[in-house]
């Protein structure tokens, strides 16, 4: 047992030389992440710049007449002064305008200079030209936006707006406050740093690596300390600390306190980073969940939509955007209306919002699994433990859809927007060893925030103090042996 004791210290040293500086950054980041995500462009500020479509609009056979096929999608908005309908049928994709007369306006610089002047009222100090992701536009779907103008403007905020030069739209929106606090909190939490999170394969590498590290170090820590802990029970008949000197004694203290905690994490950021192995829990099902299987692939017949944009345009005076979709045989039109998004059911000549029924539901569930499979539908009117976030920002009620079969699947179905959350058996067991922990994501405790903020920090502080110790030790380690 000795020479075990021995690896074990041996290892926590080791390890915790190298990762204790870097664990306590992950906790004194995750922290101030709580209180300052990443910056993240304002949905409903995005839908409060859309264009204000026209009081006349076109019906939908018009558009049918100038589209070879049946329509697999459309949409139509306003931009550049312009009604444009973006239309996709299996012969190919078009974009028409109601203006007959004019060619479609371009996308070009001086169109772009025009979208940022109207998002930001000050002066322009330059324009940087993005051929590739950097900070602030680093996800992988910006690719497709390329180019991208970073507009800096001189402003008391010293706002950066960033346009694309393909379709005009803004891409991001951060000011010196919101970089400030991204700097010290999201990126080094997170590790968003373009060498690093431009490529997702590296970036999962990295946080996978670091967080494996942070668990060996924990694990042989917590181990070791109960170890040293009960042998001195054993040898001098007493609980105590057998440590002298103030760090160590620290260390020991809230290691054996905090030590679960630390290890808890650790688990949390390498499932953060990757999936449950198929060989701890297998499922036969896809890991994601294709919607179209419940609500059906392409648009309706159009002659479905009966619903008029000119009636919908009068309900709505700030109508800004329409895309046609479908739920199951529902046909609906997704509005932009002032800032908000908005379901309309389009089956007949009234505007009502959307409210799909348990029976379309429960239909398109023996569509998917057949008359054999047992199949429970509820309604659930209170978050539980698979269908809750942190800012409590999942619609209720909700459809609960249970399905008896071998990987126990779970949906969780908006009745007001079609939204689908699913689960099966290996994604209820991510759910435990990452957002149940990493955020204490129960709903219990979600449901008192004030418990949550006493929990979160006092853990925080606890397994910093932990870290923040190890640091120290590990300096003084290293200064001795030079």
């Amino acid at each position: 047992m000795k020479r075990i004791a021995v690896l074990l210290y041996k290892a926590h040293k080791f390890t915790g030389i190298i990762i204790s500086a870097f664990f306590l950054m992950w906790f004194v980041t995750g922290v101030i992440l709580i209180y300052h995500p990443y910056p993240k462009l304002s949905e409903s500020k995005y839908n409060s710049m859309k264009e204000t479509l026209p009081s006349s609009l076109p019906d939908l056979s018009y558009i049918q007449e100038r589209v070879e096929g049946e329509p697999r999608s459309i949409r139509i908005r306003e931009f550049q002064g312009q009604t444009l309908m973006d239309v996709r049928t299996e012969k190919g994709k078009y974009q028409l305008t109601t203006d007959t007369l004019n060619d479609i306006k371009p996308i070009d610089f001086k169109c772009v200079e025009k979208v940022a002047s109207q998002w930001v009222d000050a002066p322009v100090i330059k324009v940087d030209t993005l051929h590739k992701r950097r900070q602030w536009v680093l996800y992988s779907r910006y690719d497709r936006e390329l180019p991208i103008y970073k507009f800096h403007f001189d402003d008391k905020d010293k706002t950066q707006l960033f346009v694309s030069g393909r379709t005009a739209d803004v891409q991001q929106l951060t000011t010196s406050k919101t970089r400030f606090w991204a700097y010290i909190g999201a990126i080094p939490h997170k590790l968003y740093i373009p060498a690093i999170r431009k490529d997702v394969d590296t970036w999962k590498a990295a946080i996978i690596t670091g967080a494996s590290i942070c668990l060996a170090a924990a694990l042989t820590g917590f181990i070791y300390g109960l170890y040293i802990f009960i042998r001195r029970r054993k040898v001098k008949g007493e609980w105590g600390n057998p440590y002298r000197k103030r760090w160590q004694r620290i260390h020991f203290a809230f290691g054996l306190i905090f030590g679960v905690f630390l290890i808890w994490w650790a688990i949390s950021g390498i499932f953060s980073m990757s999936r449950v192995p198929q060989w701890i829990i297998r499922t036969e099902a896809p890991f994601t969940f294709d919607k179209t299987r419940l609500w059906g692939k392409n648009l309706l017949p159009t002659d479905t939509y009966r619903l008029s944009f000119n009636t919908l345009r009068e309900t709505y005076p700030q109508l800004k955007e329409i895309t046609l979709a479908r739920f199951a045989d529902i046909p609906v039109y997704i509005i932009i209306e002032g800032e908000n998004e908005r379901y309309i059911d389009a089956s007949s000549d009234q505007v009502k919002t959307l409210h799909i029924p348990q029976e379309t539901i429960e239909e398109g569930f023996r569509k998917m699994y057949g008359e054999k499979t047992p199949v429970k539908v509820s309604v659930l009117n209170e978050y539980d433990n698979y269908y809750v976030n942190l800012r409590r920002t999942y619609t209720l009620p909700v459809y609960k859809v249970e399905v008896d079969n071998n990987d126990k699947e779970l949906y969780y179905i908006s009745p007001e927007d079609g939204y689908i959350k699913y689960l099966n058996k290996n994604k209820k067991a991510d759910k435990w060893l990452f957002s149940a922990i990493h955020y204490l994501n129960l709903p219990w405790l979600i449901s008192r925030p004030w418990l949550w903020t006493i929990c979160i920090w006092v853990l925080c502080a606890g397994c910093g103090v932990v870290c923040l110790s190890g640091v120290v030790l590990g300096i003084k380690s290293l200064r001795k042996r030079k």
